[in-house]
C-alpha cells in the first residue's frame, strides 16, 4: 500500500504525483525482470522498428529525437528508457514524463514551440521550455507509442558541418557506450531505491554485452542545421533498421 500527499493548491502537484508513482514503477520493474535496463536514452519507432537514442547532455539526443519525429518516426520517450528482452525479443519501454527543450535548437529543426504548454515552470523559464509527450506530438505531427520492438541504438554527436556520418559500432565500443549511459539506480529517490534489490555492476555488464552482441549500434555525427534536413535524416534512419 503507497500512500501519496500533495498540496492540493500547488500547480507543482500533479507534476510531483506522477514522478513518485513512475519512481515506484521502474523500481518495481528492474526488481522483477532480470533482463532490464534503463537509460538515459530517448526512442523513436521508424516504420515501426524502434531505435534507441542514448546520450548525455548536449550530445543532441533530444535534437535527434525531435527530428526523427519531425521526419515521421513514432515519439517514444527521450530521457527515460527502459529495455527488456522477452518471448516476442528485445524492446524499448517509454516512461511519462516531461522533455526539456531548449528554445534556441527549434528553429534550425524548423518547429515551433506550442502555444500553450501545461508544465507550470514554463512560466518563468526562457532559455528551455519542458513539453509533455502529447505536446511533442502537437509541435512535430508526430504519434506517440508508450513501446516499440528495439531494431538498433543510435549514439549521437554534434558537429559543425551539415554532413552527417554515420558509423557501425563493433560490439566491444558498442557495450561500452551502452554501459555508459546506464542509469543506476534507475531513480534518484535514494530512500526508496534503498527498499529495493538491485543488479550488480557485473549483471549490467553482461546485458549491456548481451544487447550491443545482438543489436546494431551506431555513432551519429550532425549538425542542428543537418537535422533539419527531414528526407537526408530520413534516408539515415532507413539505413539504420536496415542493418543486420
Amino acid at each position: 500500500m503507497v500512500h501519496l500527499t500533495a498540496d492540493t493548491e500547488s500547480a507543482y502537484a500533479p507534476v510531483h504525483v506522477v514522478r513518485n508513482i513512475r519512481t515506484l514503477l521502474r523500481l518495481d520493474v528492474a526488481r522483477s525482470d532480470p533482463s532490464a535496463m534503463f537509460l538515459h536514452a530517448g526512442m523513436v519507432a521508424w516504420h515501426g522498428h524502434g531505435i534507441a537514442v542514448p546520450g548525455d547532455k548536449r550530445s543532441g539526443k533530444t535534437s535527434t529525437v525531435l527530428a526523427a519525429a519531425a521526419a515521421g518516426a513514432d515519439f517514444v520517450s527521450n530521457d527515460d528508457l527502459s529495455l527488456h528482452h522477452g518471448g516476442d525479443g528485445r524492446s524499448g519501454h517509454g516512461w511519462p514524463r516531461s522533455v526539456s527543450v531548449r528554445l534556441d535548437t527549434l528553429a534550425p529543426l524548423g518547429l515551433t514551440l506550442p502555444t500553450a504548454t501545461s508544465h507550470p515552470s514554463n512560466h518563468h523559464r526562457t532559455d528551455a521550455h519542458l513539453l509533455m509527450p502529447h505536446e511533442i506530438a502537437r509541435m512535430v505531427g508526430c504519434r506517440v507509442t508508450p513501446r516499440a520492438p528495439l531494431r538498433a541504438v543510435l549514439f549521437p554527436s554534434f558537429t559543425d558541418d551539415d554532413a552527417f556520418a554515420l558509423r557501425r559500432l563493433d560490439v566491444s565500443e558498442a557495450a561500452r557506450r551502452i554501459q555508459a549511459n546506464l542509469l543506476t539506480p534507475p531513480v534518484k529517490d535514494s530512500e526508496l531505491t534503498a527498499r529495493f534489490d538491485a543488479p550488480s555492476e557485473e549483471q549490467l555488464a553482461e546485458r549491456a554485452r548481451n544487447l550491443a552482441a545482438e543489436v546494431p549500434a551506431f555513432a551519429l555525427r550532425q549538425s542542428l542545421t543537418g537535422l533539419g534536413a527531414r528526407e537526408r535524416l530520413a534516408d539515415l534512419l532507413d539505413e539504420v533498421v536496415a542493418a543486420r
